[in-house]
């Protein structure tokens, strides 16, 4: 061992356990002036239980004059590495030892350095008792370089941060002792002290590589980390965030793990509520008024405003003829006298049967018809018949009982043809017929329609005749007529109903099967009416089975979501998430949860309910050895905490639930491997306090 002189000389090679009075005789007999023993204390040679702590103490403070000394010592360097070079190549040219100005010198010398601060601290009591061991045998020990390496402790933000920058530094300052102590070599004990540093910066590399796979799967991760976040998970695990099968089938266990269940369960849950928030939001962006009632409501009130436009704009089209063709123009109407026989034709030799086929009102249409058709006796103007008193605007003579004619009325002949109003009117009576029929109507819609179908040929024959602006207008109207009389044809079945919920669950039915029917409903709606009927949809989207529900109905399922979600057609759900009020946010935030729940399915898949008591023994012993050191081993390269803690059975089991639900390991999964450069410079920085521990004491 050294023994420390009070003067501050240091005797090497004192054997250990030797008293001060041997060692005063032994000094003496190699003529040294023992008169400077009388100030040494006896703890010098002789072992107390505090060496250990003061060896500690006063490598710390040598570090600490070490990294004070720090610039002047740089500056030392460049300048002997210059007269390193130099004395180099004066020796190489003159085969000459270089003359004593190139030669490395005592460091201690160089005012200012780590060296020159300890040598002139120890001229004093205080600085002795700061610098030098008690006991001369931990001089320059292990003990002694740890302390001096504690001094590279940098700025740590977390308490895992000061474990790991202690374990480092510590691990790197006896590897750099031991190494010189064993090689002399300072260059292989610089490597040395950077070997756990480098261990554990590779060996986190590669627990990343194993997770997510290189810098593709690091890219891809953000992204799944993203677009889980954009869906309301704020803190998904680590085998959700990296998409691992493995990983996620030891989730999948975990959740019925003894120790884990807890940890498990409440991230799920958090999932679950996050995802539900989201979906609940992108439902108010789209209606706060919500419901099958109330959104069936805003479908048939939507479907009635739509309705009764048609017929506004239908009238004014048609009104738009009388530009070109006299109201009271006689038109023939073969067409529709046709149509009407057709209809109302007997079966031969059945009349009887033939009137269970024929329907009254359409009968009677015809007969009215037949009627004002027809032509007339004329009356005198001395007739006393009271029965035909006065003609009307047309010519026709009409009733007017108990009252003489007081001028004659002409007969009339049976007429081929009506005037183009009455024709017009005609048509359009039967077109708002078939706009308001429904199922309980008195004529069903396969009576009008033909009816509809002759009187508008009958139209375009007599618009024919009156050259081609009439022709024009009239088609321009009847392309109008057509397409919302397809259209009224189309949502019938689903507006046309005594229940506003039954509109809402026909509406949402056609989601599935029949989208060119919701498309047809949907443009006949009003914003408004479409964002009631979007925002139950999404709604209920995630709404749990009833046999999965809690007693308030109000469980979530994101498997149901994506049940539901998937049921739908692809044009659909486009369709269904357009023409909205806040249609793109509200697209956006209900896709990120389509994303967020077929992650969470495929994450569950592996090992999820393995039958047969051999997947479960396999999947199980596969989560053992896990728990039991590889995880923990694995965990402990990404926070040093971990393997503190890590134990097999319940403790392993919640330490790894832990790790896979922490936020900071997933985030370093999804990080660049790069040296923290705090971390970097304890390193360095610990190795100059360590290194400062081995000045020579002179």
């Amino acid at each position: 061992m050294d023994v420390t002189l009070p003067d501050g000389t240091v005797i090497h090679g004192v054997p250990d356990g030797i008293t001060k009075a041997d060692l005063a005789a032994k000094l003496k007999s190699n003529g040294y002036d023992v008169s400077k023993l009388d100030a040494l204390p006896a703890s010098a040679v002789q072992p107390r239980a505090t060496d250990a702590t003061n060896a500690v103490g006063t490598g710390f403070w040598r570090g600490m004059a070490g990294l004070a000394g720090l610039p002047a010592d740089t500056a030392a360097n460049v300048r002997d590495l210059a007269k390193a070079g130099v004395g180099s190549a004066y020796i190489a040219t003159t085969g000459k030892a270089p003359p004593e100005w190139l030669q490395v010198g005592d460091r201690s010398k160089d005012i200012g350095s780590g060296a020159n601060i300890i040598r002139a601290a120890q001229q004093t009591a205080s600085g002795r008792l700061m610098l030098d061991p008690q006991n001369p045998s931990y001089e320059g020990g292990y003990l002694q370089q740890a302390g001096g390496a504690a001094t590279g402790i940098m700025r740590p933000q977390t308490l895992g941060q000061l474990a790991n920058q202690v374990i480092l530094t510590q691990a790197g300052a006896a590897g750099s002792k031991a190494v010189k102590d064993a090689t002399g070599s300072n260059a292989l004990a610089i490597t040395a002290s950077m070997i756990p540093g480098a261990v554990q910066h590779y060996g986190t590399d590669a627990v990343k590589l194993a997770v997510r796979g290189g810098e593709a799967g690091r890219q891809v991760m953000n992204q799944r980390v993203q677009d889980l976040q954009n869906a309301g998970v704020s803190n998904p695990t680590l085998g959700l965030a990296s998409g691992n099968a493995l990983i996620g089938g030891v989730e999948n266990l975990l959740q019925n793990t003894p120790g884990a269940v807890g940890i498990m369960r409440r991230n799920r849950d958090e999932a679950v509520s996050g995802l539900q928030n989201t979906t609940t939001q992108a439902a108010d962006l789209a209606s706060t008024n919500r419901g099958a009632l109330e959104s069936g409501r805003s479908i048939q009130a939507g479907a009635k405003t739509f309705r009764e436009s048609f017929k506004a704009q239908q009238t004014a089209l048609y009104d738009r003829l009388e530009k070109f063709i006299s109201p009271q123009a006689q038109v023939e109407i073969p067409a529709s006298q046709g149509t009407l026989a057709t209809l109302n034709a007997d079966i031969p030799t059945m009349p009887e049967l033939s009137k269970q086929f024929k329907n009254s009102r359409i009968v009677a249409i015809e007969n009215a018809l037949k009627s004002d058709m027809s032509g007339s006796t004329g009356i005198s103007s001395k007739s006393k018949d009271t029965t035909r008193a006065a003609i009307d605007a047309n010519g026709v003579p009409y009733l007017i009982p108990g009252i003489t004619s007081t001028r004659p009325i002409p007969a009339t002949p049976e007429r081929s043809s009506i005037p183009f109003e009455a024709l017009k009117k005609t048509r359009t009576l039967v077109g708002n017929e078939l706009a308001d029929s429904n199922i309980i109507s008195d004529v069903p819609r396969s009576k009008w329609n033909p009816l509809y179908g002759a009187l508008s040929e009958d139209m375009q024959t007599a618009a024919n005749a009156a050259g081609p602006d009439a022709s024009n207008a009239l088609n321009r109207a009847n392309d109008y007529s057509r397409a919302g009389m397809a259209r009224l044809d189309r949502i019938a079945p689903i507006v046309n109903r005594d229940a506003p919920e039954q509109s809402f669950t026909a509406l949402n039915n056609t989601l599935r099967e029949n989208v060119s029917t919701f498309q047809a409903v949907k443009k006949s709606l009003p914003q408004d009416a479409r964002g009631d009927f979007a925002g139950t949809v999404i709604e209920r989207l995630g709404t749990a089975k009833p046999g999965q529900q809690d007693s308030q109905g109000s469980r979530w399922s994101p498997e149901t979501f994506l049940t539901n979600w998937n049921s739908m057609k692809p044009q659909a759900r486009a369709e269904l998430l357009s023409g909205i009020p806040n249609a793109e946010q509200v697209a956006g935030m209900v896709d990120s949860v389509a994303k967020a729940t077929s992650m969470m399915r495929d994450n569950s898949k592996m090992w999820a309910n393995p039958s047969g008591t051999a997947a479960n023994a396999a999947a199980r012993g596969t989560l053992g050895l896990i728990v039991g050191g590889g995880g923990a081993a694995a965990a402990g390269l990404l926070n040093p905490l971990i393997p503190l803690g890590a134990a097999a059975g319940v403790g392993g089991a919640n330490l790894l639930a832990r790790g896979v639900t922490s936020k900071s390991i997933r985030d370093a999964m999804g990080r660049q491997t790069t040296m923290d450069p705090e971390l970097l410079n304890s390193l360095i920085l610990s190795q100059i306090g360590a290194r400062s521990t081995e000045q020579p004491r002179k």
